[in-house]
């Protein structure tokens, strides 16, 4: 893994690994240009594997382009180290640990010493002590090689170019010496001897590169990328924005609906007291009515109860002639009673109250399922280019006041 860094120099972006987010050690890159920590990016790799997210390869962590998974290698645990080193970056990595006389001998390293690193070969890109130094001066083959002093390099006194010479990405042990013109890609002696081997233009790596720092081409795709980030930015800005804006557009829907349900239910309020108002009144008239009818009834029943008491009395109390007398009185008011019933009782209806909801009342409680309808509306940008905004407005249709209206 990367280890912590306190660095606030301007290249800390550049040499953090975004998935550990710590400084990269040994860092990989994707082809996509993504770079990462070859044990973060093989941890990457590995949970992809057991998850069953890899077919073919894997996403990059940043951009999520697929990455071809290496056909030689069955062992999804071996292909990040099978993926090229970040030169630039491990350079970058070097010059701040000099500046920060931070450096150690890389030699002693390797046999678990630390030693502070005295000079840096500007060839094989690694930094020695002055035991170390000597001995690296005493190989034919590194004689010659460019050795610049660390504590100069750290005053100012000395340039400092960390990286004089770069490795192939094809061919990891082979230096890029040569560079092919008609492909526009460096090689190293492998390279040009393997495919490039019948092209014309094949220059040396030094010669291609001389003035490359000065260079339009240099300087505009410096302003190009610029651009770009000018642009993106701009684009990223307009769709915070416009997260925010849909933020207010929801808020201001979820009040809308409450509205309409505060309305509702002030509507519903008013004709409900409406139709209770008018179901007392339509009670009260029925009342009235019935309690006439069981008036009648009750003085018909009060006249027949106390006639019967009277002929009950003459009958065993009274004499012949005045039993006939009051027969003579009360039968014919038998008689006109009995019609009197009689008309009564065809009038008698027997009365319910009932109620109807009106039908826009049933048609709402059928048809309104909803408060409305919530829709995205979306208009594209044609290009990376456009700086005009890209509104994503979310409205909200109300249908539920209709059956109001």
């Amino acid at each position: 893994m990367a280890t912590p860094t306190e660095d606030t120099e301007n290249y800390d972006d550049l040499l953090t690994c975004t998935i550990c987010l710590e400084t990269f050690k040994v860092p990989k890159y994707l082809p996509c240009l993504h770079t990462f920590c070859e044990s973060c990016i093989n941890t990457y790799i590995v949970s992809s594997v057991e998850k069953g997210k890899i077919t073919e390869g894997f996403t990059c962590p940043v951009c999520r382009k697929i990455v071809s998974a290496v056909e030689t290698l069955e062992r999804p645990e071996l292909w990040a180290t099978t993926l090229p080193t970040n030169h630039f970056v491990t350079s970058m990595l070097d010059k701040r640990a000099i500046q920060k006389a931070e450096k150690m001998c890389n030699s002693c390293q390797l046999n678990k010493e630390s030693t502070k690193a005295k000079s840096w070969c500007t060839i094989c890109e690694e930094a020695f002590c002055e035991q170390c130094e000597k001995c690296h001066k005493n190989f034919k083959m590194s004689a010659r090689h460019k050795l610049l002093n660390i504590q100069e390099m750290q005053s100012g006194n000395t340039p400092f170019e960390v990286c004089e010479v770069q490795s192939c990405d094809e061919h990891p042990g082979k230096i890029i010496e040569f560079y092919c013109l008609d492909h526009s890609q460096p090689c190293c002696t492998s390279c040009a001897t393997l495919s490039h081997r019948k092209c014309k233009n094949v220059t040396s790596i030094q010669k291609a590169a001389s003035g490359i720092k000065q260079s339009t081409k240099a300087s505009g795709l410096s302003q190009k990328l610029r651009e770009h980030v000018i642009q993106i930015g701009e684009i990223i800005n307009d769709r915070n924005k416009n997260l925010a804006d849909v933020e207010t557009s929801t808020e201001e829907i979820k009040t809308k609906v409450t509205d309409i349900k505060t309305e509702i239910l002030k509507q519903l309020y008013r004709i409900e007291e409406t139709l209770l108002t008018e179901l007392t009144s339509t009670k009260k008239q029925v009342e009235i009515e019935v309690k006439d009818e069981v008036g009648m009834l009750s003085s018909y029943s009060s006249a027949v109860k106390k006639w019967k008491t009277v002929i009950d009395s003459v009958l065993e109390h009274g004499s012949e002639e005045q039993c006939l007398m009051e027969i003579n009185k009360i039968e014919p008011k038998i008689s006109e009673l009995e019609q009197e019933i009689e008309d009564l009782v065809k009038n008698i209806k027997s009365v319910s109250v009932v109620f109807s909801p009106s039908p826009p009342i049933t048609d709402f409680i059928k048809n309104a399922q909803t408060f409305g309808r919530i829709k995205v509306d979306k208009s594209a940008v044609s290009s990376l280019n456009a700086k005009a905004t890209i509104p994503v407005i979310m409205s909200f249709e109300d249908s539920v006041f209709d059956w109001l209206n």
